[in-house]
């Protein structure tokens, strides 16, 4: 047993103890290395951040510094130092000292005086009141008379305060005179270091105090979220940008989106998303790991996070992608087949044209032809492609024309005259068809339909009908009635009709028995259930089915694993650079939208399925951009609720004005009118308002409407503004049709383009501040000729009351104008009363004025039945409805100058200083005050 524990004595456990000591300390290196740089990258982020903010102010500093020490600079500063020294020497001589002092000494006791008589008015004051609160209670004629006398004190008190401050005022004045080159010159010397100095300061600054490495944070206790992301973005919120590289680069367009969502209250997170509070890793604060639902949005991506808090409607700048998005969304009537929160909310609106009448509406070997690809016959369409075979499509085309209203139509189109054709052609383009319509088969999209091809599509005699009255066919159109006679609606269906038939669909037509089917039309019964046809389409016998698709409320928030990637899935992920989706679940989201707004059938390929279980989505055949911008929407569709405090809900003028852009959107007012002005953003942070006249290689000629102090001219000049002074550049919206119109009559009738603009439907800007919103409700609602010399005249679109409501608002409310009543007292009986009471035979001197010979209103003017004289292109507005539709503000300002307001009018300027002083004496504002009057008084 000794010779065991001796045995044991003599090992030696030195080499354990070595490599258990090594691996201990390599533990613990580990461990400090891992906790100060591995589980800290935002440490070396802030450094390198300090080292590039320390490095741009040096660069800043030797900018100015050589900027300084350039040869022109330091002679101007030489000559800006002698003037100040100069002006130093004049300031040093005796006589100007000694009087600088004398006058410091008196300013400084007058001072002191006007102290004590402040102090003993406000004493003085206080005792009247007092007396008066006595004099109150007493009625006693002692403290009346004492009351008297303080007042006396008290008007003494601000005379000689007046007084003195007047005499302070002056010394104040010649002490500014004594100093004021050397105040000039001492300014202009400066201005010469200034940014020298500065960067020079922020350097012994930065030197002397090194900004600390901290974790900074933003703790949003309202939605349980700590944001951290401004730890590494240290420099997101900084003015002045250090680097264009991540995590240094500031935000862009900071005042628009970090100054309307400031970082200390928004943080970065509802934004951007990501995982905000992690800081040991980039991929971990971005949220790029696996499993998080909530990864970060970059760039245009993040635009869809705006639908969180801005949901009432409203177009907000810096998300215009994704409003563009909502729009594309909306028009190709998504929300036909797809429940979606916000989308088909208006009623009185059908997505696609009603079916009921199509048996009298199209030929026969028409139909087919278009069920089967739409895009074949009118590549602009919305209509998307099913892709139908040929039986499927007749099976369709069958129903449809065996469950349509049955009303006899004429159908045989009389032979049409060459001048008949011209006259279709002439009404035409004379009713403003082309605001909405082109019949170029290789335009653009525009708001209506394509004609191109009308002529092979639409019967003769349903589309005689629908020119004439096109609710009477369809009640939720939004194309107007222009309130034509037969026989013009005759003449302009067959001028389209000649004009677009060039390879009619009919020849190609052999046996359409078919169309007549019983089983064919069964057949196309289901499948018009199956894809869906009703949700955009009003069909006989399937009135209010509903929609068939999946609701896509919070598409951007649904789960990945049930998304349907078919056998797909690897070759979509991998184009995102994903091996699973677990990987990155908002890549993998969005890598599918992309896919299904792609080719959206794509996830069947390589799968066994019954024809019934088939994807059945059609294909929009959609650019790339307008992907990008549903993908960028649909992820923003999230079922979530934010606290209030985030929501940004709009006043009720804010929804007003949005209602009213919804609405002018709706029926395409900005086809024929211009609603607002062109905007040039110049040099020296000036704005101007107006529109562009002629657009040389040099500039542009630009015709102010409205006065621009900052610019120095008025409204009505046209100015030449050259292409270097133009910052930025807003184009006025709408007035499409007005260019050709102006063309038109330049050409033909030797106008020039001022005199041509009449002939344009008018400019809505300012509408608000002109006519009163009853009227305008009344017009919408029952629009009539108002300007007789206009070709295109206001269409009848038959508005529901309260979408001719919501317009008459609109335009109250942008001009910031009373909505809905306005009291007129012009038309008050007192207030006329008073008038005449101050100039006996007001309202006389105004008529007579107005039919003199030296204004003659009636000469231009419509005046209810009484016409003027001449060609209808001179005549101006019914004066008789000027008390119903102008505001007398408004009538007063057009009579004093009409250019200020409208320039370019054929109205003359009448009231100028010292004219009519035999009708009415007075200033031309009085004069105008007077005939405004009148006009708001005017009856037959």
């Amino acid at each position: 047993m000794a010779k065991l524990l001796k045995k044991e004595e003599d090992k030696s456990y030195l080499l354990i103890f070595v490599v258990v000591s090594f691996i201990l300390v390599g533990v613990t290196a580990w461990v400090i290395v891992n906790e100060t740089i591995g589980r800290r990258p935002w440490k070396e982020y802030q450094r390198k951040f300090y080292r590039l903010e320390q490095e741009k102010i040096k660069q800043n500093y030797e900018k100015e510094r050589a900027t300084f020490e350039s040869p022109d600079i330091q002679k101007k500063y030489g000559e800006a130092r002698n003037n100040l020294e100069r002006a130093r020497e004049d300031f040093s001589k005796p006589s100007i000292q000694d009087e600088y002092r004398k006058l410091s000494e008196e300013q400084k006791a007058l001072n002191g005086e006007l102290e004590v008589l402040k102090f003993q008015a406000i004493v003085a004051r206080n005792e009247g009141m007092e007396k008066e609160y006595l004099f109150g209670k007493t009625q006693n004629e002692q403290v009346r008379h004492e009351i008297e006398e303080l007042e006396k004190r008290g008007k003494d008190f601000t005379g000689k305060i007046k007084d003195m401050e007047d005499r302070i005022a002056s010394i104040k004045a010649r002490l500014k005179a004594l100093t004021h080159d050397i105040d000039k010159y001492t300014e202009e010397l400066n201005a010469y270091t200034v940014g020298l100095e500065r960067y020079k300061a922020q350097l012994k600054t930065f030197e002397r105090v090194r900004p600390g490495l901290q974790v900074y944070q933003t703790y949003m206790e309202d939605v349980n979220t700590v944001d951290r992301c401004m730890s590494c973005h240290v420099g997101v919120n900084k003015t002045e940008c250090v680097s264009t590289e991540q995590p240094y680069a500031s935000h862009p367009d900071q005042k628009l989106y970090l100054g309307n969502h400031p970082p200390e209250r928004f943080g970065c997170v509802l934004c951007h998303e990501g995982q905000a509070s992690a800081t040991s890793g980039v991929k971990k604060a971005h949220g790029e790991v696996e499993y998080w639902l909530t990864p970060i949005y970059r760039g245009k991506s993040a635009q869809g996070s705006c639908m969180r808090c801005h949901h009432e409607g409203k177009e907000v700048k810096g998300g215009e992608f994704l409003w563009k998005g909502r729009r594309l969304f909306e028009e190709l009537g998504c929300y036909g087949c797809h429940d979606t929160a916000g989308f088909g909310e208006d009623k009185h609106r059908m997505i696609g044209p009603s079916l009921r009448h199509i048996k009298n509406k199209v030929g026969a070997g028409w139909i087919t032809a278009w069920i089967k690809d739409p895009k074949g016959f009118r590549t602009t369409t919305l209509m998307p492609d099913f892709r139908l075979t040929e039986e499927e499509a007749q099976s369709i085309a069958a129903y449809l024309w065996q469950h349509t209203d049955e009303k006899k139509i004429a159908d045989e189109m009389p032979s049409f005259n060459e001048e008949q054709l011209a006259q279709g052609d002439f009404l035409f383009e004379q009713i403003g068809c082309m605001a909405c319509h082109s019949y170029q088969e290789d335009a653009e999209r525009g708001f209506a339909p394509n004609l191109a091809r009308i002529g092979q599509k639409v019967n003769y005699g349903y589309l005689v009908e629908w020119i004439m009255n096109p609710k009477s066919k369809e009640p939720l159109t939004r194309m107007p009635s222009f309130r034509l006679t037969q026989e013009k609606a005759s003449l302009i269906a067959g001028y389209l009709i000649n004009k677009t038939s060039a390879g009619d669909a009919k020849e190609g037509l052999t046996d359409a028995v078919w169309l007549e089917d019983k089983e064919k039309s069964h057949a196309g019964e289901a499948l018009i259930k199956r894809y869906g046809c009703f949700g955009c389409h009003e069909i006989k016998g399937m009135e209010g089915f509903g929609k068939i698709g999946t609701e896509l409320s919070a598409i951007g928030s649904k789960q990945v694993n049930l998304f349907d990637f078919g056998l797909l899935e690897k070759k979509i992920l991998g184009e995102a650079g994903l091996r699973h989706f677990t990987e990155n679940v908002g890549k993998a989201r969005q890598s599918w939208l992309r896919a299904k707004l792609h080719n959206p059938r794509q996830f069947d390929e390589g799968k066994y399925k019954k024809p019934e279980d088939r994807l059945k989505m059609p294909d929009f055949r959609l650019k790339d951009e307008e992907i990008e911008s549903l993908v960028v929407m649909l992820t923003g569709l999230r079922e979530e609720k934010l606290p209030e405090k985030y929501i940004a809900r709009l006043t009720e003028k804010e929804r007003s004005i949005v209602e009213g852009k919804r609405l002018i959107g709706k029926y395409h007012c900005i086809g024929c009118h211009q609603l607002d002005l062109d905007r040039l953003h110049l040099e020296g942070d000036i704005e101007v308002a107006g529109m562009v006249k002629l657009e040389e290689d040099a500039g542009i000629y630009f015709q102010l409407w409205e006065d621009n102090e900052k610019f120095g001219h008025k409204a009505g000049e046209t100015v030449l503004i050259e292409n270097h002074q133009i910052l930025d550049r807003k184009v006025a919206t709408g007035g499409d049709i007005a260019p050709e119109i102006i063309e038109y009559h330049v050409e033909n009738e030797g106008l020039v383009p001022e005199e041509a603009r009449v002939f344009a439907p008018p400019l809505l800007h300012g509408e608000g501040k002109k006519v009163q919103p009853e009227w305008l409700f009344e017009f919408l609602k029952e629009p009539f000729d108002l300007r007789p010399w206009l070709d295109i005249k206001m269409p009848t679109f038959s508005l529901p009351d309260e979408e001719a409501t919501g317009l008459a608002r609109f335009f109250a409310e942008i001009e910031n104008e009373a909505y809905p009543f306005e009291y007129i007292i012009e038309t008050k009986k007192e207030y006329l009363a008073a008038k005449e009471a101050m100039s006996p035979g007001y309202l006389l001197a105004a008529k007579k004025l107005f039919e003199s010979k030296d204004v003659n209103c009636i000469l231009c003017h419509v005046k209810g039945e009484k016409m003027p004289e001449g060609d209808k292109t001179g005549w101006a507005p019914d004066l008789m409805l000027a008390k119903r539709r102008l505001k007398p503000s408004w009538i007063k300002r057009w009579l004093l100058d009409p250019q200020l307001i409208q320039p370019g009018t054929k109205m003359p300027k009448f009231f100028r200083e010292g004219e009519f002083q035999d009708y009415i004496p007075g200033t031309p504002e009085e004069q105008a005050e007077a005939m405004k009057d009148y006009l708001m008084n005017l009856w037959e």
